[in-house]
């Protein structure tokens, strides 16, 4: 009993490899040879048509914005003086024509406000904030 199925187990792979054709391939069970497709050949593409290069209008590119115009100085940078800033108001009657901010010594604190102005303790900070 033991043999036959020991028989058995080892006849079910060389049956399974011969039913699937096995290395030899089709031919070992005389199966009639699979005809093979016909090859086709595929149309040749178009070539694309050539497009006119279109031209492009000059465009002018925007440029940064230009730094703002540093106030006018009627005092040296280096003096430790109170300073007024003027921005609006009568710049160019007490700065000088075509000025639109300046800094000066001309006004004391309370005119400097009064005129619209802003007070400074030193130069360089009217220079910065003005």
């Amino acid at each position: 009993m033991k043999l036959l199925r020991n028989l058995v187990t080892l006849s079910v792979p060389v049956v399974a490899v011969l039913l699937a054709g096995g290395p030899l391939g089709c031919q070992l069970l005389g199966l009639p040879d699979v005809p093979q497709p016909p090859s086709t050949q595929l149309p040749e593409l178009p070539s694309t048509p050539s497009v006119p290069s279109a031209e492009v209008p000059n465009v002018q590119t925007p440029s940064a914005p230009s730094m703002p115009e540093a106030p006018k100085m009627d005092v040296p940078k280096d003096e430790e003086d109170e300073v007024c800033c003027l921005r609006s108001g009568p710049v160019e009657q007490i700065c000088g024509a075509n000025t639109k901010r300046c800094c000066t010594i001309k006004l004391d604190r309370d005119r400097c406000e009064a005129e619209g102005g802003l007070w400074f303790h030193s130069v360089r900070g009217c220079a910065g904030a003005c």
